[in-house]
């Protein structure tokens, strides 16, 4: 469930969304890099009190917002035209679009060093990039689906169980997840990324299967599956704002 409110604190409105969880134990505040604020709090916990520790922590998220505001990443939102550049398992390609009369929907692939994106011949300027959009975000689908399929069924054979059921979907706040259900979902532009980073999603969300929590048995499992991981999630987190279709 999801609430949004706002204190007045340091000379500033400070706007949040409250994001309740009954599995979560403690409340946490979190300043993200788009400059929204979220308050992660147990179930039940009351709005006064929430808006109380917020103002405790007013001086912090201030300075975080202040920082994140200095320090704006660039906008990575795709026009989706000629020439744009995008990544693709970590290397870039420049995006070459081709009006083709005699098709009915839009496809994209690689040809040579660039990324061809063929729609329907006679279509106006203003639909283009809609329909280079829909090409683009099917092609990453299925180039991510059996890149997934591959990992789970390795590292489900290393782990000692079945590989479980996914999906890959575009996820605005999340890499990946596991349902109670053990269902995994996967953010197909996680493709745009290293392979290393990719997999280390994988792993990640597959050892949830096992340990449901981030505790120290579940980073172990991890480890084990995969030596070094730190490394990647550390990247992932450091470029994971590139990582936009």
């Amino acid at each position: 469930m999801r609430k949004n409110d706002n204190i007045k604190a340091c000379g500033r409105t400070i706007e949040y969304e409250i994001v309740y969880s009954k599995k979560r134990r403690k409340a946490a505040i979190l300043v993200r890099p788009d400059l929204k604020v979220e308050f992660r709090a147990p179930h039940g916990l009351s709005r006064e009190a929430i808006r109380d520790m917020v103002q405790k922590k007013a001086g912090w998220v201030r300075e975080k917002l202040d920082w994140f505001e200095a320090n704006r990443l660039p906008n990575q939102e795709k026009r989706y035209n000629d020439g744009e550049m995008y990544l693709y398992l970590g290397r870039e390609y420049p995006i070459k679009i081709t009006h083709v009369d005699g098709i009915k929907k839009p496809s994209a692939s690689f040809s040579g060093s660039e990324l061809t994106v063929l729609i329907p011949g006679m279509r106006s300027e203003e639909l283009e990039p809609a329909l280079v959009k829909e090409a683009v975000w099917s092609f990453y689908r299925d180039c991510a689906e059996p890149e997934v399929g591959k990992l789970l069924k390795a590292y489900s054979e290393k782990l000692g169980v079945a590989p479980p059921d996914f999906k890959v979907k575009h996820q605005k706040k999340r890499w990946g997840s596991c349902s109670a259900d053990n269902i995994l979902r996967i953010n197909f532009q996680l493709v745009m990324a290293p392979p290393e980073q990719l997999e280390y999603v994988v792993v990640h969300e597959l050892c949830h299967v096992k340990e449901k929590n981030h505790s120290a048995s579940f980073w172990k499992l991890v480890g084990e599956l995969m030596p070094g991981y730190e490394v990647h999630r550390k990247r992932l987190k450091k470029d994971g704002w590139r990582y936009v279709l």
